[in-house]
């Protein structure tokens, strides 16, 4: 019996930031990641020579971020929704080959037009701009269009499963040259497939890297430091007791804002303002960005060319199938 599907496997597609990020083939950050990303061979690449010292600090209103360093080299999220969109459509053919209906998740305009990314400007920093603190608080505005009756991700069988990431994982998936229906699943099931169709190559994701690592790194910055302090002692003297701009987006509840929400997002704002936070964690995330950026440009560089062309590729696909 032919089932339908709206299931996306890891192996092809990624989740990603809520608000900035609805599908994400080559990865987006929060902003967060941690050193958790400089690990492996990638150790002395992301390493810093020492914490940067900025001595001339711009004042910088937090709903004023400009673009960070990296932003040159992050993938942009409607950049990533065509590659996602491309794939899904080679793994719908290869589905129907072996008799099942695989539903190719809908990406609306929006998505494709975005060139947003991983950098998150957004809610890098936590809530920013005093107009969208007043308004939502710590939530994120409902943007675009609802999932349409029955759009809901459903799990796949186990035969389908196997079809779909094959070889790739063989706790879950199929022997090579395993077969169903009497055909042969493809090397790396279906997801395998769509991936050779569309040329998808690893990449060294080097932009990500820093992205997160950079955003780690300032943490532990002393100037970073001081700036965080002051705004937690006037958030406190507000009578809001949080360390860390970050930590208010750990209790955000319910689908909406509750006054009490809005005023703490209120007081939130005016206190980076107040203590020029942005600036400060702007300027030093921006040296730490620039130090590993020229230590990896070539990397950078290449992966971007790589990136440049998969995205013409799967452009090339939608346009076609359009």
């Amino acid at each position: 019996m032919t089932r339908m599907r709206n299931a996306v496997h890891p192996t092809v597609l990624r989740g990603a930031v809520a608000g900035a990020c609805l599908i994400a083939l080559v990865g987006c950050g929060s902003g967060g990641g941690g050193a958790d990303a400089a690990g492996g061979s990638d150790e002395a690449a992301l390493a810093l020579s020492e914490q940067p010292t900025v001595d001339d600090v711009p004042k910088l209103a937090i709903q004023d971020m400009p673009a960070f360093p990296i932003e040159k080299y992050l993938p942009a999220v409607g950049d990533d929704a065509r590659i996602a969109a491309a794939s899904g459509e080679f793994i719908r053919v290869c589905m129907a080959r072996f008799g099942y209906a695989y539903k190719v998740p809908a990406i609306n305009q929006g998505t494709l037009d975005s060139h947003e990314n991983g950098a998150n400007r957004v809610r890098r920093y936590g809530v920013s701009g005093a107009t969208f603190a007043d308004t939502y608080g710590y939530h994120l505005p409902q943007a675009g269009a609802q999932p349409a009756p029955g759009a809901e991700t459903q799990p796949m069988s186990e035969t389908e499963n196997k079809i779909f990431i094959g070889d790739q994982d063989p706790a879950n998936g199929a022997e090579a040259g395993a077969k169903v229906a009497g055909k042969v699943i493809p090397p790396g099931g279906c997801s395998g497939e769509a991936q050779r169709k569309l040329g998808i190559k690893q990449r060294q994701r080097m932009a990500e890297k820093i992205n997160n690592v950079s955003f780690a790194r300032s943490q532990e910055n002393p100037q970073v430091k001081k700036a965080l302090n002051a705004w937690s002692r006037c958030m406190e003297r507000n009578g809001h007791p949080y360390k860390s701009p970050l930590e208010p987006l750990n209790d955000i509840q319910g689908e909406s804002a509750k006054p009490a929400e809005i005023a703490t997002a209120s007081a939130d704002v005016a206190c980076k303002d107040s203590v020029n936070l942005a600036g400060t964690w702007f300027a030093i995330e921006s040296s730490i960005q620039e130090e590993l950026i020229s230590r990896n440009e070539e990397v950078l560089v290449a992966d971007a060319k790589m990136f440049d062309s998969l995205v013409r590729r799967a452009s090339a696909k939608i346009d076609k199938a359009g």
